[in-house]
């Protein structure tokens, strides 16, 4: 089923423009991941520069989100309230083994470099990088 998402789009090299879009394809989770449906998400300065041209990043903007997870195959996850670290690292590679995963040179960064973020009603997300939200802790 398509999602809302707000897309920066555009040629490489020149200004990108941000458009809303109504069929953005609903994501499918991979091995490991889960599906998140976004409940709310900030907008930071990171966004703000991306949308002026930064990094040349093109695709979903959004780091920044509390959502709910509508599938993982984890289900001690299922129905619960997340935030996510945005970096996803591959996990195999020799930076990672040594226990250092937020300087994988193949990291993708949700809403950033080469994984869709979280302006979009729903993401895909490595489940390792799901943190559940206490219920006693506002959205």
């Amino acid at each position: 089923m398509p999602v809302r998402a707000l897309i920066l789009e555009g040629p490489a090299g020149e200004q990108p423009r941000l458009r809303l879009t109504h069929d953005q394809p609903e994501p499918s989770p991979g091995p490991g991941e889960a599906l998140v449906h976004v409940l709310v998400a900030g907008v930071c300065a990171t966004d703000l520069q991306l949308s002026q041209g930064y990094a040349d990043f093109r695709g979903v903007l959004g780091h920044e989100f509390v959502g709910r997870v509508d599938a993982a195959d984890d289900s001690a996850l299922a129905g619960r309230r997340v935030v996510a670290d945005i970096n996803a690292s591959c996990g195999v590679c020799p930076t990672c083994v040594a226990g250092h995963p937020h300087h994988c040179p193949h990291r993708r960064v949700l809403g950033i470099r080469g994984a869709p973020g979280a302006f979009a009603e729903r993401l895909a997300v490595p489940r390792t990088n799901l943190v559940p939200v206490p219920d006693s802790v506002d959205d």
